[in-house]
């Protein structure tokens, strides 16, 4: 695994955390001209960016924590829109979508 998170070894006791850091590294390995952690790095939406092997390895350590019991309850908690009790104006937001 090239995108690989520093945590791995709780796989066994957590899969949805095993999910979310095989889905990164496929979409990291997509033979394609970009890689999306190039692409999101890249200061230039038309080119990608040269990315370190720390660069992937932070990312691929907060998107496994996005898959742990912890990461899910703050992605819940941001999709209800209830995170650390700030709730937005939707009305606001859609005028300024």
């Amino acid at each position: 695994m090239k995108n690989k998170g520093i945590r791995q070894y709780r796989f066994e006791a957590n899969p949805r955390e095993r999910d979310f850091a095989v889905a990164w590294e496929h979409e990291n390995s997509k033979v394609c001209s970009t890689h999306l952690l190039e692409h999101l790095l890249s200061e230039d939406p038309y080119r990608c960016s040269a990315v370190s092997d720390r660069d992937r390895e932070v990312a691929a350590t907060i998107i496994q924590w996005l898959g742990s019991p912890v990461g899910q309850g703050f992605v819940l908690d941001v999709m209800s829109g209830n995170h650390w009790g700030i709730k937005e104006d939707k009305g606001e937001q859609r005028k300024a979508s």
